[in-house]
């Protein structure tokens, strides 16, 4: 496990699970396993007792840092003599893939609007901002899926700043993980979200193309982390879940319809070997070295338990 930087504060679950939930009392927030089972990606796992005692005191933090950004956004409007920005507060999650982003992203995302129900709270992925398939093999990049030089940046800064301005209504393109691709011509809209939350690999990343970061209109950022053989466990894991599915689906035009085709071993084997040339090159280059960046980690061990986690304090 990793060490923190001097300028982040650790918490054990059991510290974590102490702090003062003043802002939300942790019995509001409804939670079932039944609910649970909906919300979780294919492999991930996470018990509901896990919820109230790592995602309770989040929720709770992120009401205080919501709560503060409008009294800043308003002081700021108030000196500048011009209404306030009308743009949603912005939580950016990262971390590798199979790591449970999108699990983490979705269960924010429930608590939150249950804690919050007069609040619209949104969520999308950089996914949809991949260029497509046919694009990448153009480029010659198709290997390098994934990596920053894979994603159209451009589009991707121009959606965050539209939706930071408070235009509305704004879209994210979207991506079919069964295809593989991106979806042409179809887009997931927004129109004024009190609260967004943005996943992805990449959202913590700068990009060669602007100086910009993603993260710069994120008003808080989370990167969630694991022990790199249990990311790789996880993947697998994932993969074959999807190889299930497939195999269910019965669909040639699903990504993993040629995996089915083939004996589990060798199909496990060619799972294991994009692990090793494009996920794990891609983690340990681009993705890990922006965990710092964030303003909270969520630590995971094993079977997707968090038993850390890191809260900056400057």
């Amino acid at each position: 496990m990793a060490t923190a930087p001097l300028n982040f504060a650790v918490f054990n679950k059991k510290d974590w699970q102490q702090l003062a939930s003043k802002y939300v009392a942790p019995d509001s927030l409804q939670m079932t396993p039944q609910i649970l089972q909906n919300i979780k990606a294919y492999n991930d796992q996470i018990a509901v007792d896990d919820v109230f005692d790592i995602y309770g005191p989040l929720v709770s933090y992120i009401k205080l840092r919501y709560d503060q950004y409008h009294r800043d956004i308003n002081e700021r409007a108030n000196f500048l003599g011009r209404p306030a920005a009308p743009g949603p507060f912005i939580i950016g999650i990262a971390g590798s893939v199979a790591v449970g982003k999108s699990t983490t992203a979705r269960l924010l995302q429930y608590l939150l609007q249950v804690a919050f129900p007069k609040k619209q709270i949104a969520l999308t992925t950089t996914d949809g901002f991949l260029l497509a398939n046919e694009t990448l093999r153009k480029k010659g990049v198709f290997d390098r899926k994934g990596f920053p030089e894979s994603y159209n940046m451009t589009a991707l800064l121009s959606f965050m700043n539209d939706l930071k301005e408070g235009r509305s209504p704004v879209k994210s393109p979207k991506y079919s993980h069964d295809q593989s691709d991106v979806l042409v011509g179809e887009y997931d809209t927004f129109e004024n979200p009190d609260i967004f939350i943005i996943e992805g690999i990449n959202t913590l990343q700068a990009s060669a193309e602007t100086p910009v970061y993603i993260s710069d209109f994120f008003d808080l950022s989370i990167y969630v982390d694991a022990d790199t053989d249990l990311i790789e466990e996880w993947y697998i894991d994932r993969f074959k879940a999807l190889l299930a599915s497939a195999v269910a689906a019965g669909d040639d035009n699903n990504f993993f319809a040629a995996y089915t085709k083939l004996p589990t071993i060798e199909a496990v084997a060619s799972a294991t070997k994009v692990w090793q040339e494009v996920n794990l090159p891609n983690l340990n280059d681009y993705i890990l070295p922006t965990r710092e960046r964030a303003d909270l980690v969520l630590h995971k061990q094993a079977n997707h338990q968090i038993d850390t986690v890191w809260l900056r304090k400057f």
